[in-house]
């Protein structure tokens, strides 16, 4: 009997980590995916690509900020990414997204699209911090400005 709900538990222990990838894929194809598009490489002079390009970002305290302020903040103002100029406005979805819905999304395409293996740092409890440290696009665009080279 406990062999089975041992076995049992660690079912619903898997199934949970494989649900949470999910939420993340779906709640990308909801809000992200008409611009990134499937997959995240995005659409040339409408939205950069993710995949290729943000999992560096991941490496270091100062970029893991900006990826959870760009979810949260948006952001305005131009970026090249792989030789191509976006001039837009990404959205905010502070409003649309809670921060465990943020960290499924971020996580979602980290650890899908670009493989970083650390996250560790994504928790709602950040996205939380984040958000209630507040910014602006334009501090968001200014901050990509400041990420050290290459990012």
């Amino acid at each position: 009997m406990a062999r089975r709900v041992f076995a049992s538990l660690a079912l619903l222990a898997a199934c949970g980590g494989a649900l949470a990838q999910a939420d993340g894929a779906a709640l990308f194809a909801a809000h992200c995916q008409a611009c990134h598009q499937p997959g995240a490489v995005g659409a040339p002079g409408i939205a950069p690509p993710l995949v290729g390009n943000i999992g560096r970002h991941a490496a270091n305290e100062e970029g893991r900020r900006y990826l959870m302020r760009v979810a949260l903040t948006g952001m305005i103002g131009s970026i090249t990414v792989d030789g191509v100029r976006y001039t837009g406005n990404m959205p905010s979805f502070a409003v649309a997204l809670s921060d465990a819905e943020l960290a499924a999304v971020l996580r979602h395409v980290l650890a899908g699209y670009e493989k970083v293996a650390d996250l560790a740092w994504l928790t709602p409890e950040q996205l939380a911090a984040t958000r209630q440290a507040g910014g602006s696009p334009n501090e968001t665009h200014k901050m990509r400005g400041r990420l050290p080279a290459g990012g």
